[in-house]
This record gives structure tokens, sequence and C-alpha cells, in this order.
């Protein structure tokens, strides 16, 4: 059951070749039709409306192209199929033996017409024919096992061929129905892959036996859906050139449709690839031992990245676990911005993790690039999966348990580490410059792994940076970066300083406070220890649960970490040292005057509201961010 539409009909024919024992068989039926004849099955296909159609006498007369005559004949059936759809909602006869009487009837209707071939038993034995008895006959084989038209919505659901082919009153509505019908063919291939490239003939035989109102038999339909030219009886040879001249302008008019359809397609596939081949020149030129992810290994992994599997997300896009097909649970970090402005980005996180491998750092495994009509630019990095999350998540959301001090302490320890690698070991150093409590993640045992390199610069040694454009997250950011764009090591000092403050105290490094001012957890600290209060600044909750001492020790390094002046800040190195007890914590210097008039008020109002924790506030202000 094979039907065409003009510029679309080499496609079909290449694409759509039997397998030797297929065509075989196609042929041994076609051989037995005087035995079927014999019996008492009939043929419901009605082929009355050859009589006016009659445009194969012109394709298959004596000595034709035995291509277009084959093509032509299919078209015939076309009719008859969609008709017999149409009336019964089947796509193919229901066994061979009924194919078999219906391809004699069809071949006695083109004799009857003046065809003065054996069109039927020429095209089934003409090599890589299409026209097959198989073709005709329902089969699982056949378009994803589809036999019913409640068997095609229920597979393709709703379309735009539901619209665009119901009403074709002018060429223009005619082309839009075919690149609607066009869309749906690769939609069902693409589900089915290239054993069911037969869904072309479904597609084309629904649009015109289902949808379009007028129905197969149409003019308009016909001529537009199933390729069928058409004839009208003419007393004189002018209203015959008339007549063919009208059919010939209309499939021009489709056929420069489908050219410029196919034109638009390639300049779409050209964008894509053009995408894919600059960022895989791009990454492999500086982590070419990177493991490739296909795209579609990727989907099916977060089936289709389903928001049940999104575990995170950011300024940079989000983040979703997966499960692969060898059962490994991987972290997809799926970018936002795939234009070229976001090349910088992508590659600058991919050339710094491949450059770094530590326990307390995240191990990239992978990446992907790949652009599709469907999906459009996508950019991914593959990542192991951490089970506990971000510390962010462990030490603010209600519903994760307490956060113990021996898991505290190790996460600090191993989040200091992870930087003092990237300061002191890495040649040149890597300036992360975004640490806080969501970029540290936590692997299954709660060790801690600095995450999102995606705003690291490479520094070389003794190198200060200055840059207009200040990135970083607001409570985080060292005041000397904030204001004067002055990037160092001891800016990712600070707000490591930030975050060891969070992990003691399980308080936001941006808080409300009874006042109007905002409360950075640093000035909060900081007046607690000046009082003499130190130990209060560790969260009630595990505040007796190990050795006060020690808390005491890493409340101290990371009020030191985060001083406003940058040279009271130590190296990372320093800091994991003094968090081990290797070396002993300098006298805290006291921290300058600020600019605001009213810190004795502010900072009181923090300490009032020290038992209490309180929602991230997205904003400050710069002076706040210099006390």
């Amino acid at each position: 059951m094979l039907v065409v539409v003009a510029l679309l009909l080499p496609l079909a024919i290449s694409a759509r070749v039997l397998p030797p024992e297929e065509a075989h068989e196609g042929r041994s039926r076609i051989a037995r039709r005087s035995v079927a004849a014999t019996t008492n099955v009939s043929c419901p296909l009605d082929f009355s409306i050859l009589t006016k159609y009659t445009w194969i006498n012109q394709a298959c007369y004596p000595g034709a192209n035995t291509t277009t005559c084959c093509l032509a004949a299919l078209s015939g059936m076309g009719l008859a199929t969609s008709e017999y759809l149409r009336v019964t909602g089947y796509f193919e006869l229901p066994d061979a033996a009924t194919t078999s009487v219906c391809l004699d009837e069809y071949q006695a209707q083109l004799d009857e017409i003046g065809v003065q071939q054996n069109v039927v038993t020429e095209c089934s034995n003409t090599v890589n024919s299409s026209f097959n008895a198989a073709m005709f006959t329902r089969s699982p084989k056949l378009c994803l096992g589809i036999e019913t038209v409640e068997d095609f919505r229920t597979i393709v659901g709703p379309t735009p061929v539901d619209t665009a082919c119901q009403y074709l009153p002018d060429h223009g509505q005619c082309i839009v129905c075919i690149s609607a019908m066009e869309s749906l063919i690769g939609k069902l291939n693409s589900i089915g892959g290239n054993d069911h490239v037969e869904c072309f003939d479904f597609v084309l035989i629904y649009a015109a036996g289902v949808v379009n109102v007028a129905g197969p038999w149409d003019e308009e339909t016909a001529q537009c859906i199933l390729a069928v030219r058409y004839n009208p009886p003419a007393s004189n040879h002018t209203g015959l050139f008339i007549g063919l001249g009208a059919a010939g302008a209309a499939l021009i008019s489709i056929g420069a449709a489908l050219i410029f359809l196919a034109v638009r397609r390639r300049r779409k596939a050209a964008v894509h690839r053009e995408f894919v081949a600059r960022n895989n020149k791009m990454l492999k030129q500086n982590a070419a031992a990177l493991v490739w992810f296909d795209w579609t290994e990727l989907k099916a992994a977060t089936r289709g990245f389903s928001k049940k599997y999104l575990v995170g997300e950011g300024g940079f896009g989000s983040v979703y676990k997966g499960v692969l097909k060898d059962g490994r649970t991987i972290a997809i970090k799926r970018f936002r911005n795939c234009t070229p402005e976001g090349d910088i980005d992508f590659l600058n996180e991919v050339e710094v993790i491949s450059k770094v491998k530590h326990r307390n750092l995240v191990v990239l495994r992978g990446c992907c690039v790949a652009s599709t009509n469907t999906d459009g630019h996508q950019r991914m990095l593959v990542y192991d999966f951490m089970p506990n999350g971000s510390l962010a998540d462990c030490l603010f959301e209600k519903n994760k348990p307490l956060l113990g001090w021996t898991d505290r302490r190790k996460i600090g320890i191993g989040m200091a580490r992870g930087l003092a690698y990237l300061h002191a070991e890495v040649v040149p150093q890597i300036i992360h410059r975004d640490v806080k409590a969501n970029n540290i993640l936590l692997d299954e045992n709660f060790n801690a792994r600095v995450a999102d390199f995606g705003l690291a610069k490479l520094a070389p040694e003794d190198e200060t940076h200055f840059t207009t454009h200040v990135a970083g997250t607001h409570g985080y950011v060292a005041p000397e970066y904030a204001l004067y764009g002055q990037l160092t090591d001891k800016s990712d000092v600070y707000s490591f300083g930030v975050c060891l403050l969070e992990l003691m105290s399980s308080r936001r490094a941006l808080a409300a406070s009874d006042s109007p001012h905002i409360c950075l957890v640093t000035d909060w600290a900081w007046t607690l220890m000046k009082e003499g209060r130190g130990i209060e600044v560790v969260d009630q909750a595990i505040r007796n649960t190990g050795s006060q001492e020690v808390m005491l020790r890493f409340v101290k390094v990371g009020i030191l970490c985060a001083h406003l002046l940058v040279a009271f800040r130590p190296t990372m190195m320093e800091v994991v040292k003094m968090l081990e007890g290797d070396i002993d914590i300098p006298e805290i210097p006291d921290r300058p005057l600020p600019l605001t008039l009213d810190m004795a008020d502010n900072e009181n109002s923090c300490v009032s509201s020290s038992r209490s924790t309180t929602p991230h506030i997205e904003a400050v202000n710069q002076q706040e961010l210099l006390r």
C-alpha cells in the first residue's frame, strides 16, 4: 500500500527497498493470484475512480520509463487504499489472499482504461521496486505495527496534519499540508528507526483518507496528497492541453514548495553541524581525553530530562540525575546559554576541571554537544553523582536530617583541601571565584567536593587580576573584588571563610535581621567573638556533641579567612593546617572602621537575631559588603 507525493517520491523509493526474502515472497504471492481468484475471496478495494483519473495511460505507454510507470501505479493504488481506510478504518488488506485478488482486479481496471502493459507484474518483478504485495497486507513489520486509524492516533497523538490537510482550497494550503506530512513522517521514523520507513505511505493515505474532508477522490486532494493528475474529458485537443497544463502547473508549484522546504531543512542541518563542529573542535583541543556521550544516551538516562530528575538549577542552567544503561548514576549539567556567547563559560569549565584531579573536587566524566531541530543546541557535562546533594541542601533544607559535628568537621577540612590544591598544587593556579555552599557537593560519605568551575580563572603565579566584570554570589564575594575588581587567591579564601561560618552556625551568608539592615554571617560571628562569646556561633543543636575547643578553632579560622583586609587572610594551605591543629591560629586583628555610621546598631541587631535561621537575601549594597 504505497502512495507518493511529487518530489518526495525518490526519497520514498530509495528508503523503502525490501529485503530479498520479502521481495521474493511478494513475487510468489502475485504468481499465485490465479489460485486465489478461484477461491471465495473478494477484493474490498474500489478501483472505479481510475475511469476518471487516467493519467496512468500516459505514464505506462509501451516503452515508457519503468520507474515512472510504477510510481503512477502506486498512486493509483493510493486512491483505492485511501478510500478503503476512509470507509473501514484499516490501512492494509487483511491477508495475502485478499491482496492477490485485489492486484488482479487492479490490473483488470488498468486494462479497461487502456493501459497496454501488465503493470502489476512488471512493477512487482522490477529490482528494488516498492510495488510489492507484502506492502499492502497487514503486518506487524509495517510502520510500528499500525493497522487501524485508532492505532495511528494512539501512537502519534494530535498532529499539525489534522488541521493542515483538512481543507485544500489552493496551492498555498497544499504546501502547508505537505510540510505537515513531512514533519509527521520524520516523527514516526524517529520512533521506529530505519526498519519502519513504510510510515511514509501511512501518513499520506491517513491525510487523504481520514483528515481531508472532501476525501481522497476529490481532485484537489488526489492531486496534492497522492500526486494524481486529473484528466477531465475534452472535446478537442485545446481542452486536453489546458487540463495537462493546469496539472503540470500544480505539480510545479508543489515541487517548488518541496524544494523550498528541502533547502530550509538543509540550512537548519548546516547550523546544527556548525554548532557541533565548533564546540567539538574547541573541546578536543583542550580536553581530548574526555569521554564523549551521545545525546540520545543522556536523554534516555534522564527520561527526556524529566522534572523528576532535576536536582538543581543556577544561572548556568540545570543539573539532572541520570541512570545509564549499565546502571551507573551520573549528574548531567545542562548549560542554558548555547549561543556562541556561551562558548566561553562552557569551554572554561571543561578546560579547568580536565586539568585537575583531587579527592575533594568533583570528577568530570565526559561531555556532550548536540544540536537537533527538536531540542536545539545542547551543551552538557557529565559528573559523578553526589547522593547527598550540596552543603546548602544539608544545612538549610527543612526536610534534611541534622548534619552532625563529625561530618561538619570532615566537610570543613575537605573543602579547604580542595581549594588549597587549586591554589598551590596546580600550575598555573586556579581561582574558583564562586565558592559557596551550593557549590560544595557531598558524596555518600559526606566527603566535600568543590564543584562548578564555570567562573574559575587560571592565574599566572604572583599576578593580581583587575576586572570590571565581577562574578560570584552576594554574601560570598570579597569586598576588594566586589568594589575594585581586584582578584587574587585571597578572594577565594574570603568566600571559604563565609562557607565555614555557615557550616558551623547553620546560618546563611546573608540574613534579614530585626533592623532594616542586612546581617552578614561574618559581622554576626565577629561581634560574638569580640564579646568573648565565640562558641555561640556554633549551631546550638551540635554545640555539645564534640570538643568545643575544636569547634571554636573552626569559628576563628572562618572569621580570620573572611577578614575585610586581604593581608590578614591566611593562604588555603595555612587554613588546612589550622583546621587540623598543626599550626596555631594567630590573633585575629581588629576590623577596619565601617563605611556606614550605624555599624554598632547593625551588629547589635545581628546578635539579637543570632539564634534564628533566616531566609537568603538575594541583593546587598556595596557598603554592606565592605564591612
